[in-house]
């Protein structure tokens, strides 16, 4: 198990906030990745998804690319059967690591392979609300009425990366702008002493509750100089974007 596992469970926010598809709608979001502290350029997310005739998000494919133009990982979501805790597999091959969930039924299917070693399984449904990977932004978007109020929303997490689940907590901070746009800011930590061992994430949405602005928190990605994930990056993300763009090396690398 690599060390940082506990906190890779704060880091499945971030890999596909944005995703989603069908027939009807497709869309690319761009997102901008920095080292939270020194402000160095990490890495760009490429999120493309396609959403249904009713607009909710169906299907959806998100690339990591270095500074250098090159392909990180790449993950696949599937939410058509539950938009909560969708089907999905994230693979960063030059690290030989591989993480998701192959069925969402009752149990959820739950994998993970890391170096050659394989992991599964079943985790029983539980009662209450309950998501998983990008499925989280889902719940949080749902939520954002009360959150808006001052409530705050617990939940469980199911983590592939650590085959288990967990719970948190969502409230609002405040009423806040990114580079002039309006957005409601949410600081979002494990409910249970594990916040003691990690940093919570602080997430901005658009003020009509549409799109994710900014992310600051912990990674979903592996730095390769570390073998660990990146423990604080600050992401801006960008669109939607023309979907009928190609998004060659070269471009993917300018933030």
């Amino acid at each position: 198990m690599r060390p940082l596992n506990q906190v890779r469970l704060l880091a499945v926010v971030v890999a596909g906030t944005l995703l989603g598809c069908e027939v009807a709608q497709a869309e690319t979001v761009l997102g901008f990745a920095r080292d939270a502290s020194s402000q160095r350029f990490l890495y760009t997310e490429v999120h493309e998804f396609k959403r249904g005739s009713d607009g909710e998000v169906q299907t959806a494919t998100t690339r990591y690319y270095d500074p250098q133009g090159r392909e990180m990982a790449r993950k696949s979501l599937d939410y058509r059967a539950n938009r909560y805790i969708p089907i999905y597999k994230m693979e960063m091959p030059a690290q030989r690591y591989s993480e998701g969930i192959s069925g969402n039924g009752d149990p959820v299917e739950v994998f993970k392979q890391d170096q050659g070693k394989e992991t599964r399984k079943g985790l029983a449904r539980d009662s209450g609300l309950e998501a998983a990977d990008s499925g989280f932004n889902h719940l949080l978007l749902d939520q954002l009425p009360q959150l808006r109020k001052g409530e705050t929303v617990s939940f469980k997490l199911i983590v592939a990366g650590n085959t288990d689940r967990f719970r948190f907590r969502a409230r609002k901070v405040a009423d806040v702008q990114v580079e002039q746009e309006a957005g409601v800011q949410l600081r979002v930590e494990p409910d249970s002493l594990l916040r003691l061992l990690v940093n919570p994430i602080d997430i901005v949405y658009d003020a009509k509750g549409t799109r994710l602005l900014s992310y600051v928190g912990v990674s979903n990605v592996i730095d390769p100089s570390s073998g660990q994930v990146h423990k604080q990056v600050s992401i801006r993300y960008v669109g939607p974007v023309p979907s009928e763009a190609r998004w060659p090396q070269r471009t993917v690398a300018t933030p």
